[in-house]
């Protein structure tokens, strides 16, 4: 009795939580005396200072290549700098006459991690060429050390697609999908590449890019809308690890934006599960398509607050997101795998927090 009484308890707290986090946009908005979130680490003096990386060290940035084949996965990697003469010659890759996605890792990530594969496959099944950065030994020194790396890997990256335009890629077949750090390294790249070729990519997509250190940097130092014809963004946890900032032409807070719902009901999905969880969502978009469906907001403030259901204009989360519909969108989700709400989530009824707390004190009389 004891541990059931316990688990209700923390069911009770995980509830609070979520709705202090979100509210339920009818009853609660914040007061302007408490103020607003300044968001993690806002600042980090000193990342925007020169870094290098020695010739010995670049040995270890390489590029993965990941193909689905007759129901088997092939990788193979090379070292980034003879990377562009290997892939033409490379049985797995064909330049010339399919899409290319690109995915760039983030702090302490890998290329070999499974939901970096998984979206790989993703795409691998959809007829993409797939291309993946291993960064693991630079995006594992202290965080502010790893961002004053970012723009290092991100020009080198740039350096690397201008080679293989030489080869045949076209930049109208180019994808780059980065997460967390690995979205501001494909702004690098992508401003590489339009400075040394004057072409931009076709798309960015942005998987919660990083945001401490990121706060008050000026856009020619991280991910934005210009970087490529389209750039999509995924926020879930805008005030820790992520950024509340629009940076797309399409950007998506999914559920607020703030933190995200938790798979087991006693366990919160807290700062690091939210900031990764924009992964999952990208990988089951692509995997379920149109199943994610965000509602046109009228501020970012709405978004948070999930303000934004008398709205009429609907966007797709994945490769079927109309980018005629440039703007701010909530994306409502469920809290279990494989997440997506489809229309049943623009019922406001069905937002996820106040649902549940609703239900949690249906009861007229609450009786111990």
């Amino acid at each position: 009795m004891a541990v059931q009484n316990a688990v209700v308890f923390l069911n009770a707290i995980v509830v609070l939580l979520f709705a202090s986090s979100l509210g339920n946009g009818e009853e609660y908005s914040p007061k302007p005396e408490i103020g607003y979130p300044a968001g993690l680490i806002p600042n980090c003096p000193g990342v925007l200072k020169n870094a290098t990386i020695s010739s010995k060290k670049m040995q270890m940035f390489r590029i993965v290549i990941h193909k689905v084949a007759n129901g088997k996965i092939h990788r193979r990697n090379y070292p980034i700098a003879s990377a562009p003469k290997s892939l033409v010659k490379d049985k797995l890759v064909d330049l010339k006459n399919k899409k290319t996605l690109l995915y760039c890792g983030g702090f302490l990530d890998s290329a070999f991690f499974p939901f970096s594969q998984a979206i790989a496959t993703a795409y691998s099944k959809r007829g993409y060429n797939v291309m993946m950065t291993e960064t693991f030994e630079f995006l594992t020194y202290i965080y502010p050390k790893s961002v004053r790396l970012t723009k290092v890997l991100g020009d080198k990256i740039g350096e690397f697609l201008k080679k293989l335009t030489e080869q045949g890629l076209k930049v109208e077949n180019l994808e780059i999908v980065g997460i967390s750090l690995g979205a501001h390294i494909a702004g690098y790249a992508a401003k590489y590449l339009y400075a040394a070729t004057g072409k931009k990519p076709s798309r960015i997509t942005g998987l919660d890019p990083a945001g401490p250190c990121y706060r008050a940097l000026p856009p020619s130092s991280k991910l934005h809308a210009s970087d490529a014809d389209r750039v999509d963004i995924v926020h879930t946890n805008i005030d820790g690890f992520g950024l509340a900032e629009k940076l797309g032409h399409v950007d998506f807070y999914v559920n607020g934006g703030e933190y995200q719902p938790g798979d087991i009901p006693a366990i919160p999905c807290l700062v690091l599960c939210s900031h990764v969880r924009s992964a999952f969502y990208w990988w089951q978009a692509i995997e379920h398509p149109k199943k994610f469906i965000g509602v046109r907001c009228n501020s970012i403030q709405d978004a948070r607050f999930a303000k934004c259901f008398n709205n009429s204009e609907t966007n797709y989360l994945g490769l079927e997101t109309k980018f005629n519909r440039p703007g701010i969108y909530y994306l409502p989700t469920f809290n279990e795998f494989p997440y997506y709400r489809g229309k049943e989530g623009l019922k406001q009824e069905n937002e996820i927090y106040t649902s549940v707390s609703r239900s949690i004190n249906a009861v007229d009389l609450f009786e111990v």
